[in-house]
């Protein structure tokens, strides 16, 4: 159990571990995806900020500004009116890429950024693209509008994004002689964000993210251990409650076990009292009705009606006490030994049954149907043979007083190696009530005048059913009478 709680508490850290990992490395690629977003969005705000004021100076024809050390004449403007002066100061046109360039000077001294007017054909020297500008020029041509990367750059990296310029009506004023046309791709304008600032900006929200994963890990992994100690106290408990309960069965098995030998004893026991005692009372009962006999010969002329009475009520009471003696040890004897089975053929146990009852069957003038093939069975041939013989003597014995009798005997087999045999008679009928209580032992349902025997052939059958393995029970038939099933297992 200790191994398993082990077990669990690396399965569950693992699990976690790797959950939060997992969860920690796709936000990490969310803020490196941030960060790229912020870039983008600043380069292209500052590019569309210049190109809406180059379009404003273009459409103004160009400025005039005054001269001075930082504002010289452009040596690149070819116009008449380059240069003026105005209440005696001396004044020049700044013309768009004049204006872009100065303001890119601008940006580079104050906010760390920089852009760069580019063409592949420019009237400026120094506007003359770079590697990376020339490359995406080319792209330009190609048919593309805008590229954002990341880039290394002098000294670290820098996020670079470049747009391409398309040529306005009031673009052909200067670039007319350069034979551009109205959205020609005359250039385009490149933004250079140095990377340390934007990542230095939003590498709190990094740590952040950092922290609430781990505090998540430790509260997460905590959650488990604390759910792992509660469930390896109830592993606890339900150990001993096994080990208790592995005891008390142990202790009743035992107690079962001693209670089953005491009452195999006592049974064994019971069985080898009632053979003794039934074969020990066969002598003073023949002995009592031998004297009796002897008292009704030499007495009988001494003897009233009454005395001669009293003689027969004790012979017949000794005759009815040896029967049921003989069939007590004929029930007895069913259970002793241990079984001897073997293939039998219940066709021939059937044949000695019916050989058995041929007075019987005579006298009764009863039709006695059966198949023309039966099963062999697993089984002891006598017993099998008595156990045919007490049914089918039953259904004779309790016929019907208005009809001759009619025995059927049937048999089905399954799939799962039994036989069940059925004896269909049109006697008397049992009641529904009573179909158990005619397989205990000395049951009678009838007065005992009415009928012959002890009432314990339908005991005896069942017992022998019981010991192969099978059972026995009784239906209704529908002319009234009455059906006898019972199951034997097949041979194998």
């Amino acid at each position: 159990m200790r191994a398993k709680g082990f077990l669990l508490e690396i399965l569950s850290f693992a699990f976690w571990a790797a959950l939060v990992s997992t969860s920690l490395w796709r936000s990490n690629g969310l803020h490196d995806q941030q960060v790229r977003d912020v870039a983008e969005a600043r380069a292209r705000m500052l590019f569309t900020m210049v190109e809406t004021m180059r379009l404003w100076n273009a459409s103004h024809g160009g400025l005039y500004a005054t001269v001075d050390d930082s504002n010289q004449p452009n040596p690149y403007l070819d116009v008449l009116e380059r240069d003026v002066e105005i209440f005696g100061r001396p004044y020049t046109k700044i013309n768009p890429a004049y204006m872009t360039r100065q303001l890119s000077e601008m940006f580079r001294a104050r906010k760390g950024m920089q852009f760069h007017l580019t063409s592949a054909n420019p009237i400026r020297p120094a506007n003359a693209p770079d590697a990376w500008e020339a490359t995406t020029l080319a792209g330009f041509a190609a048919g593309g509008r805008e590229v954002f990367e990341l880039t290394p750059v002098e000294g670290g990296q820098a996020f670079r994004y470049m747009a391409a310029l398309t040529v306005e009506k009031p673009c052909l004023q200067c670039h007319a002689k350069q034979d551009y046309r109205l959205g020609d791709v005359r250039g385009g304008i490149s933004v250079s964000l140095p990377a340390a600032p934007v990542i230095a900006e939003l590498e709190p929200q990094r740590h952040h993210t950092i922290l609430v994963h781990g505090v998540g890990f430790v509260l997460l992994w905590g959650a488990s251990l604390l759910f792992i100690a509660r469930l390896k106290q109830s592993w606890r408990g339900l150990a001993a409650a096994r080990a208790d309960q592995d005891r008390l069965i142990t202790e009743r098995t035992a107690e079962l076990r001693a209670a089953v030998d005491d009452l195999a004893r006592s049974n064994a026991e019971l069985e080898q009292f009632a053979y003794v005692a039934s074969h020990d009372l066969q002598e003073p009962l023949r002995m009592m009705g031998t004297y009796a006999q002897l008292i009704e010969r030499r007495y009988a002329e001494r003897l009233d009606d009454e005395g001669r009475e009293f003689i027969g009520f004790m012979t017949e009471g000794a005759g009815r006490m040896r029967a049921m003696i003989d069939d007590l040890l004929a029930y007895s004897r069913v259970d002793r030994g241990p079984p001897v089975f073997a293939a039998v053929d219940s066709e021939l146990a059937l044949d000695t049954a019916l050989a058995n009852l041929a007075a019987a069957v005579t006298e009764s003038k009863a039709a006695v149907v059966r198949p023309s093939v039966l099963p062999l069975v697993w089984g002891e041939a006598a017993p099998l043979a008595r156990l045919f013989q007490n049914v089918v003597g039953n259904a004779l014995k309790y016929r019907h007083p208005d009809r001759p009798p009619r025995v059927e005997v049937t048999v089905a087999t399954d799939k799962a190696g039994w036989a069940t045999f059925s004896v269909r008679d049109n006697g008397i009928g049992i009641p529904e009530d009573c179909r158990e209580r005619v397989f205990q032992i000395f049951q009678r349902l009838h007065a005992r005048g009415a009928y012959p025997g002890t009432g314990i052939g339908l005991a005896i059958a069942k017992k022998i059913v019981e010991r192969h393995g099978g059972s026995i029970w009784i239906e209704a038939a529908g002319d009234g009478g009455s059906v006898f099933r019972f199951t034997l297992p097949l041979a194998k």
